[in-house]
């Protein structure tokens, strides 16, 4: 903080130096025009010569200025580093060895505190939660969030300390920051709570009940669509209660939102939700259900017809997902795949192929295509990818290839 603080005065000096260079520059301009217009005036050498002297001054001052600003900043930086590797070894020690501290915990320590809080698991990591509280450093966060008064930034801080320490005692001053008036405030406290609820082992009642007024909070629409999608990253397993009341409820936003975090997370879990959204009549809810089917490698054999009937969907994006889908099934729909190879679009054409070829007879009927296929682009596309099939089996095969020591060199040998 102090190296920080000295950067701050090296800054504002050179700033106050620029400025008087500006001023003087202007001065000397008005001189030359008062001389241009008023000819008799005395002579604008001494005026001119004063100038240049204070002007290659000042630039000299800036530049020296310039590096002991770097200079300070480097040694800012190296100190804190310092501090935060002494810090670790003295709290690792501490947890694991009981060594005594070599004092109350600083702002170094306590940053490095947290950082190794969020890194270690077990006893150790509740240790190092417990002697957090115990030197007053919960308290006094808890007391800052209490405060009506307490700036934005300092609030925000105390935000981010108790999102790496996860208290369950600090859970209801994050879950009233949900009603801030300051929009950063509130995203901060989502991301904290979210990111506790999820890390913690709470009571299922009281993971419930945290859950809820996360998702009362995102429906009040306080919150970014990106800011609600890494909220459910966040909460992991426990998330799914949120996913499932968002896809019942929400708006068509934040539901598509929602299922694309399922499709990254690649979960078989809330299929009954996503399956009644393939009936959508938003063409992004119905691409996004059946993306999580894709992700999910399960496709549900209720929901068959649906797919198939999906693959013929007016909107490109949606049947690209649809024919994505349809080979999962069981059995594969290997006509119907056939049939979209001659589809408009190319996405939807390719993942018809691609289908073909995971089927056991995948590739005779691409094949098939090739030589047959009324269509010239499915014609095409079966080609390229019969093609890249068979250069990737090459690169596979070589790859596998055991590798032969070089024969020995023997003096003599021939």
């Amino acid at each position: 903080m102090k190296g920080h603080r000295l950067v701050l005065g090296f800054g504002i000096l050179s700033l106050g130096i620029s400025l008087a260079l500006t001023l003087l520059i202007l001065a000397t301009g008005m001189t030359l025009l008062t001389d241009h217009f008023h000819p008799g005036a005395r002579s604008i050498w001494p005026v001119l010569i004063f100038t240049c002297v204070i002007g290659g001054l000042s630039c000299v001052i800036l530049s020296v200025l310039q590096f002991v600003q770097l200079g300070a900043l480097q040694s800012a930086e190296l100190n804190a580093t310092v501090r935060e590797a002494q810090w670790s070894e003295a709290l690792l020690a501490w947890a694991y060895a009981e060594v005594p501290l070599p004092g109350r915990l600083d702002e170094a320590g306590v940053q490095t505190l947290l950082k190794l809080r969020d890194s270690l698991s077990g006893e150790v990591s509740d240790r190092l939660k417990t002697l957090y509280g115990a030197q007053g450093w919960l308290s006094r966060d808890l007391r800052l969030l209490t405060r009506r008064s307490t700036p934005v930034v300092v609030r925000a801080e105390a935000i981010e300390r108790l999102a790496l320490l996860r208290e369950p005692l600090a859970l209801d001053a994050l879950d009233r920051e949900l009603r801030h008036r300051h929009p950063e405030i509130r995203a901060l406290a989502l991301l904290a709570l979210s990111r506790s609820v999820g890390r913690l082992e709470l009571h299922r009642t009281e993971r419930t009940l945290r859950v809820l007024a996360l998702h009362g909070a995102i429906i009040r629409g306080e919150f970014s669509v990106g800011q609600v999608q890494e909220a459910l990253t966040l909460l992991g397993e426990a998330g799914r209660l949120l996913a499932q009341e968002l896809l019942l409820g929400a708006p068509d936003t934040l539901r598509t939102a929602t299922l694309d975090v399922l499709a990254r997370q690649r979960t078989g879990a809330l299929h009954r939700e996503v399956l009644e959204l393939l009936s959508s009549p938003n063409a992004e809810l119905r691409a996004g259900a059946l993306r999580v089917l894709v992700s999910s490698a399960q496709v549900p054999a209720e929901s068959a017809k649906t797919v198939l009937k999906l693959t013929e969907d007016p909107t490109a994006f949606v049947r690209l997902q649809a024919t994505k889908a349809a080979a999962y099934l069981d059995p594969v729909p290997t006509e119907r795949l056939w049939n979209l190879l001659g589809d408009p679009h190319w996405w939807v054409r390719r993942a018809a192929a691609q289908g073909l070829l995971h089927v056991p007879d995948g590739e005779r009927l691409l094949n098939d295509a090739v030589a047959r296929h009324a269509d010239r682009y499915a014609r095409d596309i079966a080609r390229t990818t019969l093609q890249e099939h068979g250069e990737r089996q090459l690169k596979t095969h070589l790859t596998l290839q055991p590798v032969r020591p070089p024969l020995a060199y023997a003096p003599g040998s021939t």
